[in-house]
């Protein structure tokens, strides 16, 4: 290190100090800082001339799982969901046992509530006297701004004109949009019977 006292250099050269002349421990401080002064200089020109940059704070965590385009729906909103498509459902059950179709315009879009009059109306001509909702087992409910994806297994009982009664469970995946606030039905998908071949998509009971 520096010496932090010049006086150490001067007792070590007295025929210096006694000549008058400048001492060698004065010359040789001068010749360290001189030193001292190169070494900073130098680091100097080698430091980096941009812009410092601060590494990118870590990104927070979301607050939802993301599926399907959308998020996890909060709550409230899949009870909300949750209520449209079983009333949707015993709507369906109550058009056919009634044959008035009216009472599913509630929890559908203008063009779904269309497709569901058309589907019930086969039903009835292939002899299909009574639809009943026995089961909803709920999957995954995804929200992406004012649309909404619902998974859903729904377990149905189909009665027929001679007596028989059958029995299906089936997943459906529902497509709901916000109109006027309120969420209603506008497409309801069949995959699994779609990837078997069925034509369809198939009725929902």
């Amino acid at each position: 290190m520096l010496p932090s006292n010049t006086s150490d250099f001067e007792l070590k050269d007295p025929q210096a100090k006694r000549s008058g002349g400048p001492s060698a421990g004065l010359f040789f401080t001068i010749g360290l800082l001189v030193l001292l002064i190169a070494v900073i200089a130098f680091a100097v020109t080698r430091l980096p001339t941009g812009t410092l940059s601060r590494p990118a704070p870590a990104a927070a965590a979301p607050t939802a799982v993301a599926v399907d385009n959308g998020v996890t729906a909060d709550a409230a909103t899949q009870q909300a969901i949750q209520d449209v498509i079983r009333k949707l459902d015993e709507a369906q059950a109550q058009a056919i046992a009634t044959n008035d179709p009216n009472v599913m315009v509630a929890t559908a879009t203008a063009d779904f509530y269309q497709q569901q009059v058309a589907i019930n109306q086969d039903l009835v001509n292939n002899g299909v006297s009574e639809v009943k909702l026995l089961n909803l087992e709920w999957g995954q409910i995804s929200v992406s701004g004012n649309t909404a994806t619902a998974t859903v297994y729904e377990t149905w009982s189909t009665t027929f004109d001679d007596g028989t009664t059958e029995q299906a469970r089936d997943r459906n995946v529902y497509t709901l949009v916000q109109e006027n606030g309120a969420w209603k039905v506008q497409a309801d998908d069949h995959p699994d019977q779609q990837a078997a071949g069925a034509p369809g998509p198939a009725p929902a009971p």
